[in-house]
């Protein structure tokens, strides 16, 4: 509440926090092109079966609808696989088709637990060793582990490498979204939500892929792309709100200053004080040297049932969002058209969830997308089921694309409410436990949607009824619309929408700042 106030005072959205927006929330876009890159990478190009002929024998003779896709059995047990050269794929470059075909989705399924680990390790880390150091180390290591993952000699080894891809993707998303919005005013905190930088991330992996259709090159020229971003060592702080809480009040007043240098506004008198205060407020909620760890968003029903809502809604968004996403070869029409308008579709919801997050509040801003979401869901189970499979190619692309709308709005929604519910002191756990959670669903996504021909009616009905769920329990949870970031558990039961509460000393000029700011 206190570093709230001081936040407000030196400029809650200026040219500091734009800084932040370049060098901590936009990579964002390499999270979202490496967590997507196997809705190309594990792409199945056509392939035919063709008779082992002698070499004056054209192939383009062979490769009909009789030999396409055909598995060697006894009969053909000789036959040579030839692939399509429009695209080189993980199940190409390796062969993963026929009785080697789970190898496919095992990797994305690999890499989705990864992520899973590397949101348990990135929301502790962040809570222990910091904001900045969590977030810089993962990022290094996310762009290093794509380029040696470029140079996979099998599909073994590519597992392994997209297991520790997922981990550091993981940790980055976990960390990112509360070091920003600890730097933000909280009238600004909905911006965090509108940014459309993952799905830019996607858009541009789609042109990327279309340019460049190999899975190798795709790693290299991600790796190539977190260079400069690692340049925020230099100028990225770290987080004001959990140096103060951690007791580290001198440095937590030099961040003040650089905010205050950048935003060229002057810092209130007594803001040494003020800091000093939230470090003593959490040392008496922690006079028994314990530390936060996953079991304190837990402790106390008030806490618990807010964190129970939260991972079981991450966790049906998860499966509904990366299940559309990693099927996209699923889709009519061109793969990389597809990639592209299941990202750009959430430009929309996300610019609009900026507005109705300040003008409706979180609850009913995620609730509509639920219903949009349900809606369509329903849509495509009812069409798979009554239309003739000749006819459902464009109805089912666009009821996908709406569901992929509502499914993104709701969690853009949910990343800015999840953060706002918990205290500075757990709110990296309990985000990093929301990820966690989410990640579940991810692992089971490549099996329910992206495998096989298999029928649409179950899991759309599946995800169609969850999505509802997820609407009914949000209506439960309580908005934090205009509420101020708590910092310990103890005064987040006392939060108020008003930074006035507390009294800072500055000058005329400052105070008038402060004033329209509120």
């Amino acid at each position: 509440m206190h570093t709230d106030a001081i936040i407000e005072a030196v400029g809650g959205m200026s040219r500091f926090q734009i800084l932040m927006v370049v060098f901590i929330f936009c990579p964002r876009m390499l999270m979202a092109w490496g967590m997507l890159m196997m809705s190309f990478a594990g792409t199945t190009p056509d392939w035919w079966c063709l008779p082992a002929t002698a070499p004056s024998v054209d192939e383009t003779d062979y490769m009909n609808n009789v030999t396409l896709k055909l598995c060697p059995t006894s009969d053909n047990i000789t036959c040579q696989v030839v692939y399509s050269q429009d695209k080189n794929t993980i199940v190409s470059e390796w062969g993963l088709i026929c009785d080697r075909k789970e190898g496919n989705p095992l990797v994305t399924s690999v890499q989705m637990a990864g992520v899973f680990v590397g949101a348990l390790l990135g929301g502790q880390s962040a809570d222990v060793l910091g904001r900045k150091w969590t977030y810089f180390v993962c990022l290094v290591l996310q762009g290093g582990f794509n380029l040696v993952a470029a140079f996979s000699v099998n599909w073994q080894m590519f597992t392994v490498l997209r297991f520790l891809i997922g981990m550091m993707t993981g940790s980055l998303l976990v960390v990112c979204y509360p070091y920003f919005i600890e730097f933000v005013g909280k009238k600004w905190r909905s911006l965090a939500s509108a940014i459309p930088v993952w799905v830019t991330g996607l858009c541009a992996f789609a042109l990327s892929s279309w340019l460049r259709p190999d899975w190798s090159h795709q790693h290299i020229i991600l790796a190539a792309l977190h260079l400069p971003f690692f340049a925020g060592w230099f100028f990225v702080p770290e987080s004001l709100h959990w140096l103060a809480v951690k007791g580290r009040t001198d440095e937590a007043e030099k961040v003040v200053d650089q905010m205050s240098r950048y935003n060229k506004r002057e810092k209130p008198t007594n803001t040494l004080q003020l800091l000093k205060q939230v470090a003593e407020e959490e040392q008496k909620l922690r006079a028994s040297g314990s530390k936060y760890t996953y079991l304190d968003i837990y402790r106390g029903w008030s806490i618990c049932w807010k964190s129970l809502i939260i991972q079981f809604v991450w966790a049906c968004l998860s499966l509904m969002y990366y299940g559309i996403s990693f099927g996209a070869g699923r889709l009519a029409g061109n793969l990389y058209l597809n990639i592209f308008l299941l990202g750009v579709v959430e430009v929309p919801t996300t610019v609009l969830t900026f507005f109705t997050n300040n003008k409706f509040g979180r609850k009913w801003t995620a609730v509509g997308f639920f219903a949009v979401a349900t809606s369509a869901a329903f849509g495509v189970a009812i069409i798979a089921k009554t239309v003739s499979k000749d006819e459902q190619g464009v109805l089912i692309n666009v009821l996908a694309l709406v569901t992929k709308l509502g499914v993104g709005g709701a969690w853009a929604v949910y990343g800015l409410w999840s953060n706002e519910t918990y205290p500075t002191v757990i709110r990296n756990l309990g985000f990093g436990a929301a990820n966690t959670a989410a990640r579940v669903g991810g692992m089971i996504a490549p099996y329910v949607f992206a495998g096989g021909d298999g029928d649409l009616v179950e899991p759309f009905v599946i995800v169609g009824s969850t999505m509802a769920v997820c609407g009914v329990l949000s209506v439960v949870m309580k908005d934090t619309k205009d509420q101020p970031l708590a910092d310990t558990v103890g005064n987040q039961k006392n939060t108020r929408g008003d930074v006035t509460m507390v009294a800072i000393h500055m000058d005329i000029e400052t105070q008038e700042a402060l004033a329209s700011l509120s």
